[in-house]
């Protein structure tokens, strides 16, 4: 997955094509690939030294059904843990006693293609309900 997210963009765009049969299963592919990035990162993210101990564990995602669709973010949150401001080390150039963790983007392109294959499954389910009459 490139990182300017337009393949995301073009996904969601096609998204609004699945049959509203779907719905229910793509927000349940959604959130499962959200707990499995989360817990990657997690794991990705150890720091040891002062606040940065409390970073991984500030990481979470938040799932918000709304309108026109859902929106899901994941990443550290910012009221969880003193360390959430720690995020910086992710992409650190090594000048603050340590190396760029990616751990984030380690985590996501970890569970790119378990994703897409929730979301085939999600979008087959409903399409063969249809078909069967349900």
């Amino acid at each position: 997955m490139s990182d300017d997210f337009s393949e995301l963009a073009a996904l969601a765009s096609d998204l609004g094509k699945v049959p509203p049969a779907a719905v229910k299963n793509v927000r349940k592919a959604l959130e499962v690939t959200a707990r499995s990035i989360k817990d990657d990162w997690r794991e990705g993210a150890v720091v040891s030294g002062g606040y940065a101990e409390t970073y991984a564990p500030s990481i979470d995602y938040d799932f918000q059904p709304d309108s026109e669709g859902v929106t899901v973010d994941i990443g550290p949150h910012l009221g969880k843990t003193a360390g959430a401001s720690a995020g910086f080390l992710e992409d650190a150039p090594g000048n603050v006693q340590a190396p760029a963790q990616h751990a984030g983007r380690n985590a996501l392109e970890a569970n790119e293609d378990d994703f897409y294959q929730g979301l085939e499954i999600a979008v087959f389910e409903a399409l063969g309900g249809i078909m069967e009459g349900g």
